[in-house]
């Protein structure tokens, strides 16, 4: 793949981290009780516990008690919209999207949502969990709660905030992710906007560093006054904003990982996989597709994190329905350098298979280190990147290595026209998997916003989002937050990719 990142050096490409987050507001239980019937939008009930026989079922745990919370806060006027301009954007202004009025489908790159198109992407299979919340009510429909705060919207324009690296090496490596949202965003301006107002983006800095994301996101919600926030990478940065988001009623997109961190944030709407879920999932496809059996040895090398705690557990159930288990579980510190040790207790352990789940530079040291000792199973990985940075990373080392997506790879066919608009806007640069992330968030955002109506404030986006039934952008995972629940309603088909050298390339299209 002709990318950027076969560019940077391996000294750039630091702790990438990995995708989290959610956000929630007003108090949970003030949230719950405007946002529908007294649950939140599509609650968290359908979170938690082990995968079921079906991978599009939701799977178990009844919804958790949210925290006392604070009352709602009264919805400021019409026009109460930040007046300061968007930063950090490239010097492109105010970053601005949206589609006509009354427009159907979430984008322009995907068709509408039908019950066809649903039976074809295997959504209508999906079930609520038993003891779940009804999905929230239908926005705009008049006695049905009422718009909510409405800062960050004005008649003309509604103001989203995004927070990402900037600096530093990782700014280097990711930090034009944001172009992916602004391209579309820009693309529906073009076409007229929504409900005649126009999206501006407003991105900041997060330094890659849970410090970073704590002024980021003050800054965004406090300062910019942005309707909404999107969170696309950084599982320290997330997990600081997602609670301040979640205490000042702020809805809050991001890439999935752990459940159970969501399940009182009811601001929160991830759009990407759960990490416990896409882990099932890559272990489901190695034993029904990759002809894996009880016999074969496999090591998992993850980041030693409470946010993938949930992950590790929920694999070793899921291995246990093969009759299996890990020969080796080595969680790594980021800041490790030495894995010697790692590598012969897996060569010791007659490990044939490493499932890594780490950031990009843990997994080139190790890969590097095994090679020298002699250690080179076949390696897998699941999101949430989708391959390309580690490839990149690890020089080679990770050669014949597959794993599964949640979102394309830019080179694969069904993604032609995310270029296409992508290079409308910015002619000069390579889309990346981070572009695309990006921009998955946005689309997210933007279908949210469309249902809630011209009558627009935080719960009624809130509102749209829970409603959510189908999200088809062209370049990833359906979203369904009815069918699934809020917090899985990511948990749905997987891209298969393959690592050929430094290269990446998707496989197969969302069908696993």
């Amino acid at each position: 793949m002709q990318k950027f990142l076969r560019t940077i050096s391996l000294s750039t490409a630091i702790v990438l981290g990995l995708v989290a987050c959610g956000g929630g507001g007003g108090g949970p239980k003030g949230a719950q009780a405007r946002l529908g019937g007294g649950n939140a939008p599509n609650s968290a009930a359908q979170s938690s516990g082990a995968s079921q026989s079906s991978p599009y079922a939701a799977p178990d745990g009844a919804a958790s008690t949210p925290a006392a919370g604070t009352p709602a806060p009264a919805a400021t006027p019409a026009g109460g919209a930040s007046t300061s301009a968007p930063t950090g954007s490239g010097g492109a202004g105010g970053k601005n999207s949206s589609s006509a009025a009354g427009s159907p489908g979430p984008t322009a790159l995907a068709a509408a949502s039908t019950p066809a198109a649903r039976t074809a992407n295997g959504q209508a299979r999906s079930a609520a969990a038993p003891g779940a919340p009804a999905p929230a009510p239908t926005p705009g429909v008049p006695g049905v709660g009422g718009p909510g705060d409405k800062t960050g919207v004005t008649q003309t324009d509604i103001l989203f905030g995004m927070h990402l690296p900037q600096s530093g090496p990782l700014g280097v490596l990711i930090g034009n992710g944001w172009k992916g949202a602004d391209a579309y965003f820009r693309s529906l301006n073009d076409a007229g906007g929504i409900n005649g107002r126009k999206l501006k983006l407003v991105v900041v800095d997060d330094k890659y560093s849970a410090q970073g994301a704590a002024s980021a996101i003050r800054e965004l919600i406090d300062t910019k006054r942005v309707f909404a926030v999107g969170c696309p990478v950084g599982v320290d940065q997330c997990s600081v904003s997602v609670a301040y988001a979640n205490s000042k009623g702020v809805p809050y997109l991001s890439g999935g990982f752990r459940e159970q961190y969501l399940q009182d944030k009811p601001w929160a709407f991830p759009v990407t996989a759960s990490y416990p879920f896409g882990g099932a999932r890559l272990l489901d496809y190695m034993f029904q597709k990759r002809g894996y059996t009880p016999a074969r040895k496999i090591g998992f090398f993850y980041l030693h994190s409470e946010n993938i705690d949930e992950m590790v557990e929920r694999a070793d159930q899921e291995l246990a329905k093969f009759g299996t288990k890990f020969a080796v579980k080595y969680p790594a510190e980021k800041d490790q350098s030495d894995f010697s040790a790692a590598v012969t207790k897996m060569q010791s352990a007659g490990v044939d298979t490493v499932w890594f789940h780490v950031a990009p530079d843990l997994i080139t040291k190790f890969a590097a280190q095994g090679k020298i000792l002699g250690f080179q199973p076949q390696w897998v990985f699941t999101l949430p990147a989708g391959g390309d940075i580690f490839a990149a990373a690890a020089g080679g080392n990770l050669d014949k290595a597959f794993g599964m997506a949640g979102f394309a790879d830019p080179e694969w066919p069904g993604a032609a026209k995310f270029r296409d608009m992508f290079h409308k806007y910015y002619p000069n640069d390579q889309v990346d998997e981070f572009n695309l992330l990006c921009y998955i968030v946005g689309a997210a955002f933007v279908e949210g916003v469309k249902r809630a109506g011209p009558d627009l404030g935080r719960d009624a986006l809130a509102r749209g989002l829970g409603s959510i039934d189908l999200l088809d952008t062209g370049v990833s995972q359906p979203i369904s937050y009815t069918q699934r629940g809020r917090i899985a309603g990511p948990n749905s088909t997987f891209a298969v990719w393959e690592i050929h050298g430094t290269d990446t390339v998707q496989t197969t299209g969302f069908d696993w």
